[in-house]
């Protein structure tokens, strides 16, 4: 794994650590799904494969859906015990054709891509009719969390790329990974790189009642 902490992919911060992606990987992969993945999914994968985006987006994408962080991508490739484990594409895929998420849906179409660190789950249409939708499915939640209470399935994006430029860090995003990284030295590279992605999404964060320690004299 590359110990990078950041990528730049299409005005979006990438989190890592990355992986290479290897021929003979992505050929098991486009194997077991019967053809190639969408190009604007497949760039992204070669570009940012293992690492995390740290974003939310509406589901279904209107003003009164339902804000999920899909941050935990699934990568190309076998886990570190050399297994095509539940953080992998091609194990992911293998996993699910054991679900189901309604009469009308074919598992097979589908590639879970990104989790948000439950089991809802981001997923790519392979359907070539379709050109790669992204597809997302949220369970519903007890009424006392006052989240949707149905479980909701929903396309969110019409392409990767699309999916990518709908993407925007939440409220509580923000202040969730400030507080994580809040009392690290000013000078850690993981607050820095927090820094630099909260610049970017949410220029005036720093005037926020939860930023008031930046480390900043």
């Amino acid at each position: 794994m590359d110990d990078e902490l950041l990528r730049r992919y299409r005005g979006r911060l990438i989190f890592g650590p990355f992986a290479t992606v290897e021929p003979d990987e992505l050929d098991a992969l486009e194997n077991a799904i019967g053809g190639r993945l969408p190009s604007a999914y497949r760039a992204f994968i070669e570009e940012a494969n293992g690492g995390s985006l740290m974003y939310d987006i509406r589901v279904p994408p209107n003003d009164d859906g339902e804000i999920i962080g899909f941050t935990e991508l699934l990568h190309i490739g076998r886990n570190e015990q050399g297994e095509y484990g539940y953080g992998t594409l091609l194990g992911a895929y293998q996993r699910q054709q054991e679900r189901s998420l309604g009469e009308h849906i074919s598992m097979k179409r589908l590639l879970p891509i990104a989790r948000d660190g439950g089991n809802d789950t981001l997923f790519l249409d392979l359907d070539p009719r379709d050109g790669g939708r992204l597809i997302a499915f949220v369970h519903g939640l007890p009424e006392w969390t006052g989240k949707t209470e149905h479980d909701v399935l929903a396309v969110v994006a019409d392409s990767f790329d699309a999916y990518l430029d709908d993407l925007f860090i939440s409220d509580e995003t923000a202040e969730m990974t400030w507080e994580d990284v809040r009392d690290a030295d000013p000078d850690d590279d993981w607050r820095r790189a927090v820094e630099q992605w909260l610049d970017e999404g949410v220029p005036d964060w720093r005037t926020r009642d939860w930023a008031s320690d930046t480390g900043e004299g």
